[in-house]
């Protein structure tokens, strides 16, 4: 999955994945607050007269907008939307948020977010198969509203995990915006803003589902039907006016058969039908319920009068369930849906340029108390943590060599991407850059990326150090999976500042659980992955590869510069500016195992069937590993986890 930023309404119109539409301070908060409150699923209207052409007709509806209405209806205010009546029916019209929905009809998915469901919609967008476009709603309005693009960015950077959104509310609390929505904003204002910046305070993430003419759409919780579009759906398709100002206000699920003895009336006519024989029925229980019950005061004297009591709350039991079933038999019977029409498929093309390079920071003033308050984070690190370890499974294509397995957990998987939603359509086979040493983590890659359906070639760069075993356990493995290999060879003098190269220096021998904490070690050497991305680099660009695969890992690694989501982002974003492939196609750089444990990678390596004998980490070479140093240690510390015996040591 890759996440990109909208630079331009153009690429919102013609996306067709899946798309989260940002709008903090107003309607995707709002929208959240009415479906947290529990309304069922809450109408949207992107036309004034429209929204007020249905509340003429329905009383029932809750409104809230920020234009004017001729109907009774509240501010577009998620703290007003907090205070709604559960069970109430809710509308909303918000300018900018719902233009910016209107205006990405073509998405397979259209997810509505913000700051106040930040968590909940990290968890669902990790679950997308397809790509995500972040889509700051602010691009469709007048004013400058920073904190959309603040939370868009902030969201591509949790999910590669390389920031938090307690960092983009810092930056934003830099900013005038608050102070100006504060003084200037509705009546409301430091109420909503304490919605709205509460993180993750509103859990809930908002789906929304178009009628098929674009007239309307209905906003509910994600993975959950629109029920209220079921019921409109075969009028709204002939006349869109009409239909939603005539639609029944109770809500029914459709079904999507049509009899096949007869054509099916037209929904006016059922409704009409079902109107007239409901509230004969209706009529009938109450007249009956009002003698029964004029006979039941009559013989509340009577020493009978519980057992007339238990008759008469069977009878009405009976009556109900009666009418309902006789309710579902005709609607099965009168409605008929209607298929809902398929996107038309179109590729989207990349836009190479840093959606952030045009944000221009104000010099601003320090935000008044409530302004503070709101942006207080609402959930600890250790949570953050667990859910970005959340375990995905994945579905694996068996490859060539490997032997094919069930799934494989893979909770820190993390791309770094400049690919254009059309990559999957244009190439069948994907090819990519395997930077491999024949370590653990590099040979797990190598599976991984294999079993995931990657044409690979693997690189494998000597640069002097101390000992050869690496090279030759990278040479053997290639060559028994059948995987091109490349073998470049460095002669930079420099190195040698560096215990994994120079013989003369002693490597650090650190206890486990001081590991990284001694700072960068001996054995860090300089700029190592810098020269191995831009190496791969070059090859991608030469053969026309998609994607460079490399093992670096920030949870159980020695505390290398160069092995942080942080440099990898970084160094993505200069091959996708800096590359012929990055530039006309987009390049993606993947880092399957930054976000696991040595445990989890253990874990990982034994469901792919890597031939753990074959590998080797030690710094120090020799017949067996040294288990001395930092790699030895860690590497034998995830096996002990993991239950899983290190054929290595055999």
């Amino acid at each position: 999955m890759n996440v990109l930023i909208a630079r331009s309404k153009e690429e919102c119109s013609s996306w067709t994945d899946a798309v989260v539409v940002i709008d903090v301070l107003r309607g995707a908060t709002t929208a959240c607050a009415l479906l947290e409150r529990g309304k069922r699923d809450v109408l949207l209207f992107n036309d004034a007269q429209q929204a007020d052409a249905f509340l003429a007709h329905h009383a029932d509806f809750e409104a809230f907008s920020d234009e004017p209405l001729s109907s009774a209806h509240a501010d577009n205010s998620p703290y007003l939307a907090s205070k709604s009546v559960a069970r109430q029916p809710g509308l909303l019209l918000a300018s900018t948020g719902c233009k910016a929905v209107w205006d990405v009809r073509r998405a397979s998915v259209v997810l509505l977010g913000g700051f106040c469901n930040f968590y909940a919609l990290a968890e669902t967008l990790t679950s997308q198969p397809k790509d995500v476009l972040l889509i700051p709603a602010a691009m469709f309005g007048p004013g400058n509203e920073e904190e959309d693009l603040l939370c868009a960015e902030a969201f591509k950077d949790f999910i590669q995990g390389v920031g938090t959104p307690e960092i983009a509310l810092g930056e934003f609390g830099n900013t005038m915006r608050m102070v100006e929505f504060h003084k200037n904003g509705p009546k409301t204002a430091e109420k909503d803003s304490r919605l709205a910046f509460k993180i993750n305070g509103l859990p809930v993430v908002p789906q929304v589902t178009f009628a098929e003419d674009g007239a309307f759409a209905v906003c509910h919780p994600y993975g959950s039907p629109a029920h209220w579009l079921e019921v409109v759906k075969p009028a709204a398709r002939q006349a869109p006016a009409a239909a939603l100002a005539e639609a029944p206000a109770q809500r029914a699920s459709v079904p999507e058969e049509t009899p096949a003895q007869e054509s099916a009336p037209t929904e006016g006519e059922a409704g009409t039908s079902l109107k007239s024989l409901f509230g004969g029925l209706a009529k009938s229980v109450k007249e009956e319920a009002l003698s029964l019950k004029e006979k039941a005061a009559e013989a509340a004297a009577d020493p009978k009068a519980v057992e007339a009591k238990s008759k008469l709350k069977g009878f009405f039991s009976d009556i109900v369930r009666s009418v309902k079933e006789e309710k579902k038999e005709l609607e099965e019977s009168l409605f008929q849906g209607a298929p809902r029409q398929s996107s038309e498929e179109r590729s989207y093309t990349l836009n190479s340029d840093d959606p952030f390079d045009a944000l221009m920071k104000q010099s601003s003033a320090s935000a008044d108390a409530p302004a503070q308050e709101a942006v207080s984070p609402a959930k600890p690190a250790a949570s953050r943590q667990e859910n970005s370890a959340r375990e995905e499974a994945v579905q694996l294509a068996a490859p060539q060599a490997p032997q094919p397995v069930e799934s494989v957990t893979l909770p820190g998987e993390v791309t770094f991407s400049g690919k254009s939603a059309g990559f999957e359509e244009t190439k069948k086979k994907k090819k990519a850059i395997v930077l491999f040493s024949g370590g653990l983590d590099s040979t797990t890659c190598l599976y991984w990326a294999l079993e995931h359906g990657y044409e690979c070639e693997a690189l494998t760069v000597s640069y002097g150090q101390r000992h050869d075993r690496e090279v030759l356990a990278a040479q053997m493995i290639a060559r028994n999976l059948g995987v091109k290999h490349h073998l470049i060879t460095l002669n930079l003098p420099w190195l040698v500042s560096s215990s994994l190269v120079d013989k003369n220096q002693q490597i650090p021998d650190v206890a486990l659980e001081d590991i990284p904490k001694e700072g960068i070690p001996s054995t860090y050497v300089p700029g190592r992955n810098l020269m191995f991305l831009s190496i791969a680099g070059s090859l991608l660009d030469a053969i026309g590869a998609d994607a460079i695969i490399a093992g670096p890992n920030a949870i159980d690694f020695s505390g290398y510069p160069d092995c942080t989501p942080a440099f990898f982002k970084a160094a993505a974003d200069a091959l996708n500016r800096g590359t012929k492939m990055g530039v006309t196609e987009g390049i993606e750089v993947l880092a399957p195992l930054m976000r696991l444990s040595k445990t989890q990678i253990v874990q990982l390596a034994a469901k792919l069937k890597v031939p753990f004998e074959l590998t080797w980490s030690c710094y120090a070479g020799g017949q067996k590993p040294c288990g001395h140093c930092d790699s030895c240690k860690l590497r034998a510390k995830g096996f002990e986890e993991a239950g899983v015996r290190d054929t290595s040591l055999d």
